[in-house]
């Protein structure tokens, strides 16, 4: 766990449920509000980082393969692949490359806080 990136995410969703308060809300800053804001940013952040930790992402897998076969022209750049398996393996490659269960794990983390603020926020309303 990151203590860095865990700020980083913190300071993120701080803007989002500022820009959410003020086209919503109007700034208005009563419980009810900001229990609806914590659980919709708890939403947002818990669900990707379950994905991201559960290592579900590869269900996904077969849609960025389709839209590549159909919206990319072979242009020789060796991502033009024959079968889906060769795409699964070009991509598992390329995640293997980068931490991203660290970063899944400071997203649900995150996610799960903000979710338990806004049900604890609830419940004093």
């Amino acid at each position: 766990m990151n203590i860095k990136r865990i700020f980083t995410t913190i300071a993120l969703s701080i803007l989002i449920m500022s820009l959410v308060l003020f086209l919503r809300y109007d700034f208005e800053m009563s419980l009810v509000n900001l229990s609806n804001v914590f659980f919709l940013m708890g939403t947002v952040y818990f669900f990707p980082g379950l994905i991201i930790v559960s290592g579900a992402a590869g269900i996904f897998s077969s849609i960025g393969y389709l839209s590549r076969r159909m919206f990319s022209k072979n242009k020789g750049d060796g991502n033009h692949f024959k079968t889906f398996n060769d795409y699964k393996e070009y991509k598992h490659i390329e995640n293997s490359k980068y931490n991203t269960k660290g970063i899944g794990v400071n997203i649900l983390l995150v996610g799960g806080v903000y979710i338990t603020i806004s049900v604890v926020t609830g419940m004093i309303i």
